[in-house]
């Protein structure tokens, strides 16, 4: 059976996206794995959950930098529409 996947946003969304997905693969093949494997597999789940949760510490980490920085702010001016004068 082929399956399509289907990636959005930026790139660093898209490999935490493909992350998620290859973890919920490895937990469903958990399910009728033999016992080495499915050893294997628990510590592939469990590496994968902590590099998205490097993924969402650095995003988490970049954002407060950016607000300390004042970079936020002045990206969200940037978008604001001009006033008419």
């Amino acid at each position: 059976m082929q399956e399509t996947l289907t990636l959005t946003g930026d790139h660093e969304s898209r490999l935490a996206q493909l992350l998620r997905v290859a973890q919920q693969e490895a937990r469903s093949a958990q399910r009728t794995a033999n016992p080495r494997m499915e050893d294997a597999l628990i510590e592939v789940e469990n590496v994968l959950a902590d590099q998205l949760a490097t993924l969402a510490l650095a995003t988490e980490d970049d954002a407060a930098e950016a607000e300390a920085s004042g970079t936020a702010d002045r990206e969200r001016r940037a978008w604001r529409p001009m006033r008419a004068a």
